[in-house]
């Protein structure tokens, strides 16, 4: 799960929040946002050892000024990312210092948090090995988790099937390929079906439906179960 703080003192903060929640739901990541509108209490979290992936920041706020946080933050949570909302650009060359990942300004917030966001979740992505590795003699590929729809058992072999219709096989045994990826919103829905609940659209009579007009059928006797869990995973992304 990746852990968001956003803190700001003015009414800006419930357009961040909109924005954040927007991008984390149209790329189905599961995320936790929490709210601060005094830069005491985040202050007071750090030091109680709560830790998030990336901080949302104003930098004038009453309190605890916002470059002093980045410089606390750098110093508990190195791996964490800060994302400043400001309207006072004359900080920006000094925020660098504290590996501040993007610095925006508040007039331009519709336009460039979006795009922030969706470069620092690839950033993310890439550090949280959000992808699963084929290695097969010569042939090496990193597929992405998004990519996949459901994995079959067949044979010897487990088999994604992947958006653009491609598929991809693997001689392992269905429960390895489900350790191996590690994610809550894979669902081990039978014996011989792996389902990605992040890109499940909707369930018909006994199938579960893909983008791509892609589907899978899973034993019956599973059904009530995995529509708990869908509806669980999706109440998540709202």
């Amino acid at each position: 799960m990746l852990r968001v703080a956003i803190c700001d003192d003015e009414k800006i903060l419930m357009e961040i929040e909109e924005i954040a929640g927007r991008f984390f739901r149209l790329n189905c990541i599961d995320n936790k946002i929490t709210i601060y509108q005094s830069s005491e209490n985040l202050q007071y979290d750090l030091q109680d050892g709560i830790v998030y992936d990336l901080f949302l920041l104003d930098i004038e706020m009453p309190g605890i000024h916002g470059m002093e946080l980045a410089k606390e933050i750098c110093e508990r949570i190195p791996s964490a990312k800060i994302i400043f909302i400001t309207s006072h650009p004359e900080y920006a060359i000094t925020a660098y210092e504290y590996s501040v990942f993007r610095y925006i300004q508040k007039t331009m917030l519709h336009e460039k948090l979006f795009l922030a966001l969706e470069d620092y979740y690839k950033l993310y992505a890439l550090e949280k090995k959000e992808y699963y590795m084929i290695e097969i003699k010569n042939y090496l590929e990193k597929i992405p988790y998004r990519s996949i729809f459901y994995i079959l058992k067949e044979g010897k072999y487990s088999v994604m099937y992947l958006e653009g219709e491609r598929t991809v096989s693997v001689r392992k045994p269905l429960k390895q390929v489900f350790e191996e990826l590690g994610q809550e919103y894979f669902y081990f829905a039978d014996r011989g079906c792996i389902i990605n609940l992040a890109n499940v659209v909707g369930m018909d009579t006994g199938k579960i439906l893909f983008p791509e007009q892609q589907n899978v059928t899973i034993n019956k006797t599973n059904w009530i179960e995995f529509k708990e869990s869908l509806l669980s995973f999706w109440g998540k992304q709202i």
